[in-house]
């Protein structure tokens, strides 16, 4: 729990937590083939092959600025004054997975977000050589707490990727499960100025990499269910200073729920203003 004057407090996860089945680390692979960590998503169906998940828009908008870093207008231009949006291609776009200790770089499907609500949607795709690679997910909360309720921020922080010297294609990735809880210090039921969307402010301090993450109400590891994902939050952050609230913000997730079976669900959640990136399948050889 969180100890008095604290206004948020960190669990100690050890390393291959269960948590981490249902968590990936979205990373973008830059024309100098250097690996950009940018946030984190989390498995709301799984399929073997294949899982969805929610994560933040501004996450796939970072994709366009590694990818494109040279264009005509200004990222503070309004929409209305740009030219039509373009799908994005998520070929050097991956989700990083780690299940049994081992590491699975997995294309994205499909992608879709809402620049205004934060909200993006994917689709993840297993290696061929783990089909049944997607298991864990969460189960979605459609019931959002009140004013001083305790809450749960989970996401991958502190990621840093270290490229060698002589081969800057070749390095390491470090990262770290965060799970941190803290109270619930306003509730948005409407848009706010930066989100056309219900939000929830906790006093949880983030890091950016945890963009993306899930919020849910504070519950054993075993019962955890998001209601919504990690926004933004002000900067600078009391990334270690426990007794100053942080301030952080969860788009709340509007969705419908349907239990279909013992093991599986359907969410169902409305995506205004829809950018859409995809990875088209490798083209395949002379029969």
């Amino acid at each position: 729990m969180i100890p008095n004057g604290c206004q948020w407090n960190e669990a100690e996860i050890e390393s291959g937590h269960p948590l981490n089945a249902g968590l990936l680390t979205l990373m973008v692979i830059g024309h100098d083939l250097v690996p950009v960590l940018i946030g984190t998503a989390f498995l709301i169906s799984a399929e073997g092959y294949k899982g969805a998940a929610i994560s933040a828009a501004h996450c796939f908008e970072h994709v366009e600025n590694i990818l494109r870093p040279d264009k005509v207008h200004h990222a503070t231009t309004p929409r209305e004054f740009l030219p039509p949006p373009k799908e994005v291609d998520l070929k050097q776009v991956k989700a990083i997975y780690i299940s049994d200790g081992k590491v699975h770089v997995c294309p994205i499907e499909i992608a879709i977000w809402d620049s205004s609500t934060d909200l993006a949607v994917l689709t993840v795709l297993a290696p061929t050589d783990e089909p049944k690679l997607f298991r864990k997910f969460f189960w979605i909360d459609d019931q959002v707490p009140n004013v001083g309720d305790v809450v749960v921020m989970i996401g991958i922080g502190e990621m840093k990727v270290n490229s060698g010297m002589d081969n800057p294609q070749i390095g390491t990735m470090e990262r770290r499960l965060v799970v941190r809880v803290g109270y619930v210090e306003e509730i948005f039921e409407e848009a706010t100025y930066l989100l056309k969307s219900a939000s929830v402010q906790t006093s949880i301090a983030v890091y950016s990499g945890m963009s993306g993450g899930l919020v849910a109400k504070y519950a054993p590891p075993d019962n955890i269910k998001p209601f919504a994902f990690i926004s933004h939050a002000p900067e600078p952050q009391p990334l270690l200073d426990r007794s100053i609230s942080g301030h952080s913000v969860g788009s709340i997730l509007n969705a419908k729920l349907t239990q279909i079976e013992k093991d599986k669900q359907r969410v169902e959640i409305k995506v205004n203003d829809v950018m859409v990136g995809k990875t088209d399948p490798e083209p395949s050889g002379p029969e």
